[in-house]
């Protein structure tokens, strides 16, 4: 039987940054660590059967796998400081955020992370939205459409507005924007074009 410690592991992350990622930061110091995994079922029966051991070392499996993949992992209050500072820059500016700055908000500001998370889906609601555009015009109206079904007393409106137009930046810089008809009747001529071709075939 196997049975595994999480208490003191986050120490054993501090001098690893150079890893590519956290997992591996993880996974690597586990394996050198001798709080990591004990084996043997004498030693593990011993280690989870005392009260003190129990009432320290057991913790929510699923609350120290998310701390311990979040970025904040081994990181200094300092720098827990600068790099939250870096994510509510991003948010105002409208730049979408990585999955490791998702981590760090769920590890530490779950508050916060399940407002940026519907921030998030809002963004992809409207991405989606442009793609079905038939025409630039179509686009700035879906655009617009959006913008207007912001409610004013939405906590995130300023971010959610924000993450609109950095959306509808990026749609416009895209070929397939570039590649729209300009209006709607644009759209309509270009379709009864290639209808007119086809019935000649």
């Amino acid at each position: 039987m196997t049975s595994i410690f999480f208490g003191g592991i986050k120490n054993l992350l501090h001098d690893n940054h150079s890893l590519q990622n956290t997992v591996q930061r993880i996974t690597q110091n586990l394996g050198k660590s001798n709080l990591g995994v004990h084996r043997g079922t004498a030693n593990a029966y011993k280690q989870t059967s005392s009260p003190k051991s129990s009432t320290k070392d057991s913790f929510d499996i699923a609350e120290h796998i998310s701390e311990l993949l979040s970025p904040a992992c081994g990181m200094t209050e300092e720098e827990k400081e600068a790099y939250f500072n870096k994510i509510i820059g991003k948010l105002k500016s409208g730049t979408k955020l990585s999955p490791e700055e998702m981590r760090f908000l769920q590890a530490k500001h779950p508050e916060l992370y399940q407002q940026t998370a519907r921030v998030q889906a809002m963004r992809d609601g409207l991405e989606t939205r442009l793609k079905t555009a038939t025409s630039k015009q179509k686009a700035q109206e879906i655009f617009a459409d959006s913008l207007s079904h912001v409610s004013d007393g939405d906590p995130m409106k300023e971010y959610v507005v924000a993450a609109y137009h950095d959306a509808m930046k990026n749609f416009e810089k895209s070929d397939e924007y570039k590649d729209l008809p300009q209006t709607e009747e644009d759209a309509k001529r270009e379709d009864n074009k290639q209808n007119e071709s086809r019935h000649l075939y």
